[in-house]
């Protein structure tokens, strides 16, 4: 498994998992921002800072930094482990998923969503990319295994 492709869909796979990764660390700061401004502007008034901001931060933070280390396990290992794929492929897709239910559904402590900006949109790309190579990746890892056995 030494072909350009492998190595150009590996390279592409860690690109995408960091980059992910990065736009979820920025986002988890940006949420702590709008929320310490919102949180400022009703200064004088009796208030508590946010907990749906404040889990919504913690949740991209969360994923971000998850995001960077199977990028970097996925690297390591190369070829000799489906694991950090499939990981990949599972958060992706759960992430895409809690991300349409946040469109269409009243979630606890942060409400239905209405908002689709820019980044929302860029991050599902980076996601359905990062599926779509770890795919490829495991598949070729399952072809490789197949043909080692028969040689």
């Amino acid at each position: 498994m030494n072909s350009k492709a492998v190595k150009s869909a590996m390279v592409s796979m860690v690109f995408l998992m960091i980059g992910t990764g990065v736009l979820y660390l920025f986002v988890s700061t940006q949420e702590i921002a709008d929320a310490s401004l919102e949180f400022k502007e009703k200064a004088g008034k009796p208030q508590e800072f946010p907990s749906g901001a404040f889990i919504e931060t913690a949740f991209f933070a969360a994923v971000g930094a998850a995001y960077i280390p199977i990028g970097v396990w996925a690297t390591i290992t190369r070829h000799t482990s489906k694991i950090p794929y499939i990981l990949a492929i599972g958060g992706s897709l759960a992430l895409i998923c809690l991300y349409i239910l946040s469109r269409t559904v009243d979630i606890p402590l942060v409400g239905q969503q209405d908002d689709v900006g820019f980044i929302d949109i860029l991050s599902k790309v980076l996601q359905g990319g990062i599926i779509a190579v770890s795919s490829y990746i495991i598949i070729l890892i399952r072809r490789d295994k197949k043909t080692s056995l028969l040689a």
